[in-house]
């Protein structure tokens, strides 16, 4: 599970997007589409990988340790939010189950 530690920021955006297009359990082609127009094969493989069989908690760590140890300030915290958000979006449908984990990654991001 430290193998993040030595993401990438691509690599850690990538597992964000990956994680908000999982959390509703619904990764539909749109998102996905979505994605993989960002981010390289062997990137999204990676970051899957090393991090599909984790539970919620260990996910949401991940989250929030990387973006500790990397020192982001509340810009870069917010660009990245805007990243996950437009994966939210991808399939025209923000719903309250995505909107709920949304508020939760703005918490655990905070500067």
């Amino acid at each position: 599970m430290n193998n993040y530690k030595n993401w990438t920021e691509l690599e850690f955006k990538a597992y964000l997007c990956l994680y908000a297009a999982d959390s509703n359990f619904e990764y539909n082609a749109d998102e996905r589409k979505l994605i993989e127009s960002k981010f390289d094969a062997k990137t999204i493989e990676k970051v899957k990988s090393e991090s599909d069989n984790l539970n919620d908690h260990q996910r949401s760590s991940i989250i929030n340790q990387y973006v500790s140890l990397k020192k982001y300030n509340q810009k870069q915290i917010d660009a990245l939010l805007s990243e996950v958000k437009e994966v939210y979006l991808a399939d025209g449908n923000f719903d309250k189950y995505e909107q709920s984990i949304f508020k939760m990654l703005k918490k655990i991001m905070k500067a």
